[in-house]
């Protein structure tokens, strides 16, 4: 890097990581969810994404937000700290998780604007109300019965952030990747969705 002027893909990328985390209001729940998931081997993954979904939650005025995969709350507090006002509902299938995002979204101030869940999609959707804004899935690969539940959730012209589309650049041998590879073409089905990619995810509007 040259007089703070990024020359190369990778110096542009970490120039936009560390001033992101310096700015990160719960950067403390980030961490405290690296560190739980490294001490007791879990699922538990903080999205390196929250400001992302701060910036998408208030740029489509997201009065009500769902998302699935909880962890310890730190994109749950995104996505409330994006749509000022605005309510979230986040569901978590690990009852300990829960309690321990509840905890840190207190921590934060957030406790009234976030509802933890507990509960596994799609299973625990069928009780939720429609006419979501927003919907960001960040549980295990998604199926097409899920995007299903997801559509009928959001308004139209909701929006639906889907993360774990590509997870066989990580483990080919990994189980489910046929359904990942049928949720990517579903999103792309010009009838329904109007999709584009962008850091591995799909941003997919309800059409």
């Amino acid at each position: 890097m040259k007089d703070g002027e990024p020359t190369s893909d990778a110096e542009a990328r970490a120039w936009i990581a560390g001033h992101l985390q310096a700015g990160d209001p719960f950067r403390a729940i980030y961490e405290a969810t690296e560190r739980h998931r490294a001490e007791h081997a879990c699922e538990a993954y903080a999205s390196s994404n929250g400001p992302l979904l701060g910036v998408l939650a208030r740029g489509v005025g997201a009065r009500r937000s769902l998302e699935i995969g909880t962890a310890l709350g730190y994109t749950a507090a995104w996505l409330a700290h994006g749509a000022p006002g605005g309510r979230v509902d986040t569901l978590e299938a690990d009852p300990a998780h829960a309690e321990l995002a509840r905890a840190e979204l207190r921590s934060v101030g957030l406790a009234e604007r976030v509802r933890v869940l507990v509960g596994g999609s799609p299973r625990a959707l069928a009780g939720l109300e429609a006419g979501y804004d927003l919907i960001f899935y960040d549980a295990s690969i998604p199926g097409v019965d899920e995007l299903s539940s997801f559509r009928a959730l959001l308004r139209p012209g909701g929006l639906l952030v889907t993360s774990n589309l590509f997870l066989g650049i990580y483990d080919q041998a990994m189980p489910g990747l046929s359904r990942g590879a049928e949720s990517r073409r579903e999103l792309l089905e010009r009838s329904r969705w109007l999709t584009t990619f962008a850091d591995l995810k799909a941003l997919s509007i309800r059409l």
